[in-house]
C-alpha cells in the first residue's frame, strides 16, 4: 500500500454547509485540513503553522488583509460574484466564484500541493 503524503491546508469559511463539504472533498485529495469559522481564528492559525494552501470566504476580509501582507502563494479566495471581489485580487492567487463544487475547489487547492 502507498501512503500518500498529507497536504497542510487552512480553511477559513464561515459557510457551515460548505465548509463540510470542502473538508469531505479535502480529505479525499490527502489534505490535513485545519479550519476556522473566522478571520482572527484564521490569522492566529497562520501565525502559528505553516499551510501550502489558505483557502478563505470573502467575509474573511481581515485574513485576507494578513495574507495580503505576509504570504506569497497559494491563497484561493471562494466568494460571491460581486463587484467588491477585485479588491482582493493582490491577495489572492486565485478566486473563485459561487456557486462552485467542493471537489473543483479541492481540485484546485492540489496544484499548490506539488513540489
Amino acid at each position: 500500500m502507498t501512503v500518500v503524503p498529507s497536504c497542510p491546508a487552512l480553511l477559513i469559511h464561515e459557510d457551515d454547509a460548505f465548509r463540510r463539504e470542502l473538508i469531505v472533498a479535502l480529505d479525499e485529495k490527502h489534505f490535513s485540513v485545519t479550519f476556522t469559522a473566522n478571520a482572527a481564528e484564521g490569522i492566529k492559525a497562520l501565525q502559528e503553522k505553516s499551510f501550502k494552501v489558505v483557502l478563505l470566504s470573502a467575509a474573511a476580509a481581515e485574513a485576507l488583509q494578513y495574507l495580503s501582507d505576509h504570504r506569497r502563494k497559494g491563497v484561493i479566495l471562494i466568494a460571491p460574484s460581486t463587484p467588491d471581489v477585485r479588491k482582493y485580487a493582490s491577495a489572492v492567487e486565485e478566486t473563485l466564484m459561487k456557486p462552485v463544487a467542493a471537489m473543483y475547489v479541492a481540485e484546485r487547492a492540489s496544484v499548490y500541493c506539488r513540489d
